[in-house]
């Protein structure tokens, strides 16, 4: 199989995926199922609401720009382009489902915090290099399940809609991969067209 098959075949298998998740996102608002927020002790809500605090508009975009720039100094073909994809792509979903499900059960939206931490968290996925992936990962599950636990405790939302958040990232990441999966044949493409200046110089001797 060719390398263009093999891309060909990823990005069919990442479509589908984010294909799927759509279908599910509007299978679970159109049904709206009952559901209520989790109940915990006040003490571990007055515990929670930092964390939800630090995963701010700011905190996003701070990430982001780090996210752009690890892409630019690995030199990823597309990298930032698929940074801002997946982490302003998720974040806008989130808001836009939101407003298209007003009037659904709040235990069944999806939580903010939630889409805005597995949305840098995919996006440090995405472009980290294989020697750092690992560090990522690990540190990266922790802050994220960090965020969910808190967003259960403080926030009005039950697992539905933490699985609704995850869903979304799901398909923004399925986005920005098909865009790295891409990536390389540009980059190919820009190694071997010919250099304008070069050609010139050429055709002046």
């Amino acid at each position: 199989m060719t390398d263009s098959a093999r891309r060909t075949q990823r990005s069919v298998r990442l479509l589908s995926l984010a294909a799927t998740g759509a279908i599910a996102l509007v299978a679970l608002y159109l049904l709206r199922p009952d559901s209520t927020a989790m109940q915990f002790p006040e003490q571990i809500r007055t515990m929670a609401e930092p964390v939800l605090t630090a995963v701010d508009v700011t905190t996003v975009m701070a990430a982001t720009v780090v996210l752009s720039v690890v892409a630019m100094i690995r030199r990823l073909s597309y990298g930032v382009a698929a940074v801002l994809t997946l982490t302003v792509g998720a974040n806008l979903g989130s808001a836009l489902v939101r407003v298209w499900a007003d009037g659904a059960p709040e235990a069944i939206l999806p939580s903010g915090h939630v889409v805005a931490a597995m949305a840098v968290y995919s996006t440090g996925l995405l472009v980290a290099s294989p020697r750092f992936k690992p560090v990522v990962s690990g540190l990266g599950a922790v802050v994220v399940l960090a965020v969910v636990a808190a967003s259960l405790a403080s926030e009005p939302v039950g697992l539905p809609g933490i699985a609704a958040a995850g869903t979304i990232t799901a398909i923004w990441w399925a986005v920005a991969s098909i865009i790295m999966v891409y990536s390389p044949i540009a980059a190919e493409r820009e190694r071997q067209r010919p250099d304008p200046a070069a050609m010139a110089l050429v055709r002046h001797r």
